[in-house]
C-alpha cells in the first residue's frame, strides 16, 4: 500500500516510513515483495514500483511506468518523509479559487464570464489547521517557477492559512526562489538539508 501511495519508492523511503531498523532489513523486506513489484535502478539506488500482480493484490488501478518523471516522484517522496508521512498527503492536487463576486461598484460586461483560478501543487496536506503546499523544483525552468509563484500569489490569499514549501536542488535556485516568494508565507529547503 505504501508503494502504491508513493507511486515509486527507494528502499530508504520504506526504511524510514516503516521504521525497518536497518538498510539490510529493508532490503530483505523488498526481496520478499519481488513477485509484486518492478525493481530497477535510478541514480545508483534501487527503486520499487508495483507490477500488475501487485496492483491486483491491493486493488489499485494506478499504473506507474519508468519515465523521466521518476526523479520528481522520488524527490516528492523525500518531502513526504521529511514531514513525517502525513495521512492526508495528496499529490498533483489542484487548488482552485472561484473568482470573487462583483461588488456594487464593479461593472459586468455582457457576455464576459469570469473564470476561476487554478494551480496544480505537487503535493498538499493539512496539519494543525494549516494547509501545507509542496512544490518540488528539480529540473523546471526558472521562468516557469516564476509564473507558478505568481499564480500562487493570486490564489493563496483566498485559501485557509496556507504555507508554501519549495524543495529545490541547489543554493543558487534557492536564492532566486527566495526573491520571488517575498510577501508569501513560505519555506525553501534544498534536498541536502532534509536528507
Amino acid at each position: 500500500m505504501t508503494i502504491d501511495k508513493l507511486g515509486v519508492a527507494k528502499i530508504k523511503h520504506l526504511l524510514r516510513i516503516h521504521d525497518l531498523k536497518s538498510y539490510r532489513n529493508a532490503c530483505r523486506v523488498v526481496r520478499q515483495l519481488e513477485p509484486y513489484t518492478h525493481q530497477s535502478y535510478f541514480d545508483r539506488e534501487k527503486i520499487i514500483y508495483l507490477n500488475k500482480e501487485g496492483r491486483a493484490l491491493i486493488g489499485s488501478t494506478k499504473e506507474v511506468k519508468k519515465s523521466p518523471l521518476i526523479q520528481h516522484s522520488l524527490l516528492r517522496n523525500d518531502a513526504f518523509v521529511h514531514f513525517n508521512c502525513p495521512m492526508n498527503w495528496r499529490t498533483e492536487h489542484t487548488l482552485e479559487v472561484a473568482h470573487k463576486p462583483l461588488s456594487e461598484f464593479e461593472i459586468m460586461i455582457k457576455g464576459l464570464t469570469l473564470k476561476s483560478k487554478k494551480v496544480v501543487a505537487d503535493a498538499v496536506f493539512e496539519r494543525n489547521g494549516y494547509m501545507h503546499i509542496i512544490e518540488i523544483d528539480n529540473t523546471r525552468n526558472m521562468i516557469d517557477n516564476k509564473k507558478k509563484i505568481e499564480a500562487y500569489r493570486e490564489i493563496l490569499p483566498s485559501l485557509k492559512v496556507p504555507i508554501l514549501y519549495f524543495f529545490t536542488v541547489n543554493e543558487g535556485r534557492k536564492k532566486k526562489l527566495q526573491e520571488w516568494l517575498y510577501g508569501i508565507r513560505h519555506e525553501i529547503l534544498t534536498f541536502e538539508e532534509i536528507r
